[in-house]
């Protein structure tokens, strides 16, 4: 049976890209790591293929190896995590099979080079010396991804001297490795007529130089004789090497990027802010957001006050933000609540830097500044990443709802977060929705239909079908029902009255006992809340801190998943003397490779050695919430099961975490009921770059003859509503959620992570569709666009002392607009050397040459 991967059904191309590389995986790790492996094992495990390497260390590590479709032109991709050793690298899915080999040589080596500086605490260098464009800067060292790269130049060169192999696979290897070096800077490509020839070389020799030492002896030797100008070369080689350049030329230029920004997390100088100083940072970022908001509503009501009657200002728009502010357009209005990392009572996201290193990729912030390898990143840091995005543009901190005006406009209704009156706005184009996860279920309630709203719709439809009138009466009286607390009863008390809940219990209709089932738990639900005030509640209310830590001692929460872990950390260090007892099915695998799940349990739970005040009971299916009366007349409350038995765990206060609803965000409620209301369609559709990347999903709203549409991204689009999209869309972003953020790596699909690199190839996206509708700058622009939109989109948009407007980040939108062409920048990421004079650059100029003899081969 074929099974689906990504976007589309296993090819036979990837099944024998996978064999390729598991039959190379014993001969790559012997070449380029001779001394490291005692033994190389496949596992099948829980429906897991993976390899165990056994070190001469005595240490274990686990790799699974997979194939995925990657961003070009990504050929591979690896997942790193050093706190459990599990580690996964995704070939993507469109390379040759015979290149899996040295392709895999170079993620191991660079897996490996993770692994042996998190061992020692050793610090992360983060600029890439041999990577294609790369600059040569005043300290060079290799990063963790040059240390892959110097593994697959030993790959290559054993290949090279492999005296098993034929000539032809033989020369093959010598090609490459010699590609593989004009693409690493270690040979000039400037023509030796070339001005620039000279400060080529000298780069040149200086990689060489610093990558030697992780070279054994054939690859030494390869280097030597085959890292000279292409006119030293001996024919063969310099037409092999000719012939490569030409096709990558050919191949086209580099994929269109959206304005440059600079990365989230440095001082007004350019400097990267010190971890001493991050607390300070992260309230002068949220100082110039807070300030920025005000003046944007101050311009907003301005704008309001110059136009007629029945209109309002027209802008773009963005609804939420958090991570996805990676695909945020300045040119949009942003209204973001500035919940979630901002609010949560936690002290570190429970993903260690190691686990979020791609976050960097994604423009939103460098994990490694402000936390060691394998230590959480702190909340601070994500505060600071996302009010720094979120003032790239005009921003309200608030609320907004869309809705379908008098006139068939799409408005938006904006309820600002420091209390003054609403504003509304009309919506140019189609708004980007990022509200984040939907809510989190009942206890109790019936995952098909989880809401009272769903459930009083299905059972309307099941008392027409019993088609009596006292049925009639009953549907009307349900319908009529005013929304709100204690709809649940009430509904249930109507059903009963009418004497038509037997009937509705023998329907044919699944939904309809499903409804039933949500009615008596979100009624069981309410009656608890009335009965211990404070004291029952939903996880999202601790994880955004609104809740007391002072009015239980003992707290039942229902669940064992992520969510409810990471309440169990909340509490536990909310009340020094409070017991957590979590209940519910089975820890998901994810949770056993993040950073804070067997770190909490050390500490806390008994059965792990720890102090005993977080107690574990696995194997139990949830029903609905209980209350047991104590006897000192206390309300408690008890974890039942889905017959309302005792599950035997009490406490005195209960908090659910069972997983959440798959619906449209709030946002859009107004419309979906416009179209709906009027017998209208809500259609929604998957979307993806050319790349194969899910970049979140599209809404359509018709009815009446209109069409307004939404494009949803960031967690919000990692759960499908399913009265929207049928089994085959969810069951295929499944499979993408995984590929996404693979379990081992501690991470998932709605995580921060996730989210941020989604969020830039949305941008990345939108700005080659508007290069394609708009075409190429005209040339003669000014080039200095690229940095000057930085300052603007780091501190400029809000002023380096707060003092720009609305109107001044419009103007910093402009200049971003301008320069779409332009490569992100991002500190410490490499940018292309200017032309200059024939002499060594000076910070170059007084270093030593290299040693006679000494990176330029025999003879140099």
């Amino acid at each position: 049976m074929a099974l689906i991967r990504g976007d589309a059904v296993e090819s036979g191309a990837e099944r024998r890209l996978l064999a390729e590389a598991e039959a190379a995986l014993p001969t790559v790790l012997r070449d380029i790591r001779p001394g490291l492996l005692t033994g190389v094992s496949a596992v099948e495990q829980d429906g897991r293929r993976f390899f165990e390497l056994d070190t001469t260390a005595g240490d274990r590590i686990e790799l699974r190896l997979d194939t995925a479709a990657l961003p070009q032109p990504q050929l591979a991709r690896t997942f790193t995590n050093t706190t459990t050793d599990r580690y996964v690298v995704q070939l993507a899915d469109t390379l040759r099979p015979e290149l899996a080999g040295q392709v895999l040589s170079r993620e191991v080596g660079e897996l490996l080079a993770v692994r042996d500086r998190a061992t020692v605490g050793a610090r992360v260098p983060l600029d890439s010396l041999l990577a294609p464009g790369a600059t040569l800067p005043a300290h060079p060292e290799l990063s963790d991804a040059d240390r892959g790269r110097a593994e697959e130049f030993n790959y290559l060169a054993a290949r090279m001297n492999d005296a098993d192999l034929g000539a032809a696979e033989r020369l093959d290897a010598r090609h490459r490795f010699s590609e593989l070096v004009d693409e690493s800077g270690l040979r000039p490509r400037a023509p030796v007529t070339d001005a620039s020839h000279a400060i080529e070389l000298y780069a040149a020799d200086i990689r060489q130089d610093v990558v030697r030492p992780l070279l054994r002896a054939g690859a030494r030797e390869a280097m030597a004789e085959l890292a000279r100008p292409v006119e030293r070369l001996d024919a063969a080689d310099a037409r092999a090497v000719v012939e490569a350049r030409a096709t990558r030329a050919a191949e086209g230029a580099a994929p269109v990027v959206p304005p440059g920004f600079t990365m989230p997390g440095l001082r007004p100088d350019g400097s990267p802010v010190p971890r001493a100083e991050l607390d300070r940072a992260a309230a002068e970022a949220a100082e110039r957001r807070t300030s920025l908001s005000g003046r944007t509503l101050e311009e907003l009501r301005a704008r309001q006050a110059a136009l007629p009657e029945g209109r309002h200002p027209q802008y773009e728009l963005m609804i939420g933000g958090g991570a996805a502010l990676a695909a945020r357009s300045p040119d949009m209005l942003l209204v973001d609540a500035r919940g979630r990392w901002h609010v949560d009572p936690i002290e570190a996201i429970v993903q260690s830097a190691d686990q979020v290193r791609h976050l960097r990729q994604s423009g939103m912030g460098d994990p490694y500044q402000f936390a060691d390898p394998q230590q959480r990143v702190p909340l601070p840091a994500l505060q600071l990443w996302e009010d720094t995005a979120a003032v790239r543009g005009p921003l309200v901190d608030g609320r907004a709802e869309l809705r379908v005006g008098a006139e068939g406009r799409l408005l938006a209704e904006i309820s600002p977060a420091d209390g003054s009156d609403p504003v509304t706005v009309e919506v140019k184009g189609s708004p980007l929705i990022a509200t984040g996860i939907p809510p989190e279920i009942v206890p109790g309630a019936d995952r098909q239909v989880p809401t009272v709203p769903e459930a009083t719709e299905h059972l309307a439809e099941g008392l027409a079908a019993l088609g009596v009138p006292e049925a009639a009466a009953a549907r009307d009286r349900l319908l009529a029902l005013p929304e709100g607390q204690d709809r649940a009863g009430a509904a249930l008390a109507v059903l009963a009255d009418a004497g038509v809940s037997d009937s509705l219990a023998a329907s044919a209709d699944p939904r309809v006992a499903g409804a039933m089932e949500t009615l008596r738990a979100t009624a069981a639900w309410e009656e608890a809340r009335a009965a211990a005030p404070g004291r029952v509640l939903m996880g999202d209310e601790v994880g955004d801190g609104d809740y007391d830590p002072s009015v239980a001692r003992d707290w039942v929460i229902a669940g064992v998943g992520g969510a409810a872990i990471a309440n169990a950390e909340i509490i536990l260090q909310a009340r020094p003397d409070s017991r957590v007892f979590m209940v519910g099915k089975d820890a998901p695998f994810v949770l056993h490779n993040d950073a804070q799940y067997t770190a909490l349990r050390v500490k806390h739970d008994a059965e792990y050695g720890g102090d005993g005040r977080l107690v574990t009971f696995s194997g139990r299916y949830l029903g609905a919430v209980g209350t047991v009366t104590a006897p000192d007349g206390r309300v408690r409350l008890a974890a039942l099961d889905s017959a309302g038995r005792s599950l035997g765990v009490e406490g005195d206060a209960y908090v659910a975490c069972l997983g959440r609803v798959s619906r449209l965000p709030h946002a859009v409620d107004s419309v979906e009921s416009w179209a709906r209301s009027a017998g209208g369609e809500v259609r929604g559709e998957l979307r993806f770059d050319k790349d194969r990347q899910y970049l979140g999903y599209r809404l359509e709203f018709e009815a009446h003859g209109q069409r307004h549409a939404c494009e949803v991204t960031g967690a919000a689009s990692r759960m499908l509503p399913t009265h929207v999209f049928g089994r085959e869309d969810t069951a295929r972003l499944a499979v993408l959620n995984d590929k996404t953020t693979p379990p081992e790596s501690g991470n998932v699909a709605a995580g921060f992570m996730a989210t941020a690199l989604q969020g830039s190839h949305l941008a990345r996206h939108n700005a080659a569709e508007r290069e394609h509708r708009q075409g190429p700058p005209p040339s003669g622009r000014p080039g200095g666009a690229v940095g000057s939109v930085g300052a603007a989109g780091a501190v400029g948009a809000a002023g380096a002392a707060g003092a720009a407007g609305p109107g001044d980040a419009q103007r910093a939108a402009s200049a971003a607009a301008r320069s779409r062409s332009a490569p992100r920048t991002t500190p410490g990421q490499n940018r292309p050397t200017p032309p200059g004079p024939a002499v060594p650059p000076p910070h170059l100029r007084n270093r030593p040459g290299p040693e006679p003899g000494r990176g330029r081969g025999p003879g140099a």
